[in-house]
């Protein structure tokens, strides 16, 4: 047996109601133990959660990637500069948007894939168990 979670935080790191969340156990056939689970058990069925800290990895990637490079041309006018940074940030925008429109398809799928998951259908709960299954093999391999 794994790394145990409890129901309650597994539910909070979902977005999800502690009910839902014991909804989609039970469809999966996952069993808790005074009130924990294992947490590769959920991560079966719900491929948005995450133990990590978004803040600290973000920070990480950051100090990763992070390189200062001699051969930036910084030299030209400040007008020059002032040009650079407001198309820099520009770019950034349409970046951040980006983003956001792609975190909110993802947000969608795994909802729907709860939706699957709780469902009274058979055959649709274990559709959406492969589903996640398939996907959450995808963000691994990434």
């Amino acid at each position: 047996m794994g790394q145990r979670i409890g129901v309650s935080k597994a539910a909070r790191l979902l977005g999800i109601k502690r009910s839902e969340l014991n909804k989609r156990l039970e469809a999966a056939n996952i069993e808790t133990f005074e009130g924990a689970v294992d947490f590769e058990q959920v991560k079966c069925i719900a491929p948005s959660l995450e133990l990590e800290d978004p803040e600290l990895d973000r920070i990480q990637r950051i100090r990763e990637s992070a390189t200062y490079r001699e051969t930036d041309d910084v030299d030209g006018t400040v007008q020059d500069l002032k040009d650079r940074i407001s198309r820099l940030g520009v770019e950034l925008s349409i970046e951040a948007e980006t983003a956001h429109e792609y975190r909110v398809l993802i947000e969608d799928v795994v909802a729907k894939l709860g939706e699957l998951q709780a469902s009274d259908d058979e055959n649709r709960r274990h559709i959406g168990f492969e589903l996640c299954e398939w996907l959450r093999n995808k963000v691994n391999s990434a």
